[in-house]
């Protein structure tokens, strides 16, 4: 057992909160080298772009990460309307000066259009695999990237705020201002929630088309993914000082926290011994099932069909 402070012996989660410049994996190093634990690693990439919420599994958690990728996520967004970049973000250059960009109202009549399940092209800056090559590599080496479309769900969507800014591109580069010779664009903030695998600087560059200006996406914050929100999310000095003076366990999510949406089942000292060998039970229940002993300690997932649970993760204790 671990002592009071240190990382559960099993792992679990952390919700970090990521800042604006760092990627994805730079996070998950910095954690790794913080925490001092080697099988370290986020669920679900957030671009450097953007900042908020990042959950990230710790040791034998990261075989539930799984779950943490399905979950659905929530985001504020605020978007441009009127310009249009390759990467649908301020990443690159616009691909051409301004175009007069809507009232509120119009994006706003156009928001219930993408709200379901919807057709979405991934962005050519993406990470992606296209013939083993990231996305984004060829994007940039200016190949062309041919990412078919998938379906992806917008279980809400709406617009939260609306301001106008003077725009116009100059030497390349998206330059913002007031007066004579500034385009006046929108910069509308939208309230999303979603499934994964949703981009947002997709959504953005549809919106745009949809409207016939363009758009692209000028700033983004994930709040929420499945039980990790923004309000209680832990940013790295926190997390380095709670390691330091050894109140780290307090800031680990328990690693069933991803599979609490499952039916649980409590099983008997005879079947937890069979379970915890990789051993089918004899049951009625149909479809995934987390499993604990009889003093609530969790013993993993089973998947029920045909009368029987299989195994499907074993979580023997470390």
């Amino acid at each position: 057992m671990a002592r009071e402070g240190e990382a559960p012996p099993n792992g679990g989660f952390l919700n970090i909160f990521k800042p604006i410049g760092a990627s994805s994996t730079q996070v998950v190093g910095r954690t790794r080298r913080t925490v001092g634990v080697r099988r370290v690693g986020h669920c679900g990439t957030l671009d450097p772009l953007a900042w908020g919420v990042l959950p990230v599994a710790v040791g034998r958690a990261t075989r539930l990460s799984s779950f943490v990728l399905e979950m659905p996520k929530s985001y504020q967004a605020a978007v441009l309307f009127g310009v249009d970049t390759p990467s649908h973000d301020l990443e690159t250059p616009p691909t051409a000066g301004p175009c007069p960009s809507p009232e509120p109202q119009t994006v706003e009549q156009l928001l219930p259009a993408f709200v379901g399940a919807i057709e979405q092209r991934p962005p050519e800056y993406s990470a992606l695999r296209v013939g083993g090559v990231r996305a984004y590599r060829s994007a940039r080496a200016g190949r062309r990237v041919d990412l078919p479309a998938r379906q992806v769900h917008i279980r809400s969507l709406s617009l939260i705020a609306a301001g106008r800014v003077g725009v116009r591109v100059a030497d390349g580069r998206l330059r913002f201002g007031s007066g004579s010779g500034w385009q006046d664009a929108l910069l509308a903030g939208l309230q999303i929630e979603c499934s994964s695998g949703t981009y947002i600087r997709a959504l953005a560059r549809d919106l745009g088309a949809a409207i016939g200006c363009g758009a692209t996406l000028f700033g983004l914050i994930r709040t929420r993914v499945g039980p990790f929100t923004l309000g209680a999310s832990t940013e790295m000095w926190q997390l380095a000082t709670a390691v330091q003076h050894g109140f780290f366990s307090t800031l680990v999510y328990a690693p069933d926290t991803v599979v609490e949406h499952l039916p649980s089942a409590i099983l008997s000292d005879r079947d937890r011994i069979e379970f915890s060998h990789g051993r089918s039970l004899r049951r009625a229940p149909t479809g995934m099932h987390r499993l604990y002993d009889g003093d609530g300690g969790f013993l993993g997932l089973a998947n029920g069909q045909a009368g029987s649970w299989s195994p499907r993760i074993v979580w023997n204790p470390a």
